[in-house]
């Protein structure tokens, strides 16, 4: 039999390990792919769930903008002296803006056309006028005869 070299065995050695580190990395790289297609797997599940999260947000937003509609209908149903056209939003923040804006447009005008009102509409003092014999003093006294004819003949007298 022949004496083994060293350097062969160590050549033999340093293969061995090397064949180690080869299985080794081999079975790492394996776990890798396997984590790999895992996290592959996973995330094509997660882009499913936004997806459908995606569609819910979209049919909540169109159900939440009809309420918000329905809601700003309701509010000008229940106070008709303000014009539709003044409140437009379709979100509950804008449509209560604009109603409460709305509202002082119309507060404004009313005391504007009462103010108008007031200046055209003549003052008349309340109650009736004090009632006096008419003065005839400064008529000639044929014409003061001819009054008291009349009023006698009506029964004023």
């Amino acid at each position: 039999m022949a004496k083994p070299d060293p350097e062969s065995s160590a050549l033999k050695e340093q293969l061995a390990d090397a064949l180690a580190q080869v299985d080794s990395l081999q079975s790492a790289v394996a776990d890798a792919e396997a984590r790999a297609e895992t996290c592959r797997e996973r995330v094509s599940a997660l882009q499913s769930e936004i997806e459908a999260a995606r569609g819910e947000n979209e049919r909540l937003g169109a159900r939440l903008r009809e309420s918000a509609v329905k809601y700003r209908d309701a509010r000008l149903a229940a106070a008709p002296e303000i014009p539709a056209d003044l409140v437009t939003g379709e979100e509950l923040e804008e449509i209560e803006g604009q109603l409460a804006a709305a509202e002082r447009v119309v507060a404004e005008m009313r005391e504007k056309m009462e103010r108008e009102r007031r200046r055209e509409t003549p003052s008349v003092p309340a109650g009736a006028p004090v009632r006096r014999a008419p003065d005839f003093s400064g008529l000639p006294p044929a014409e003061k005869i001819r009054v008291g004819l009349e009023q006698a003949s009506r029964g004023g007298g």
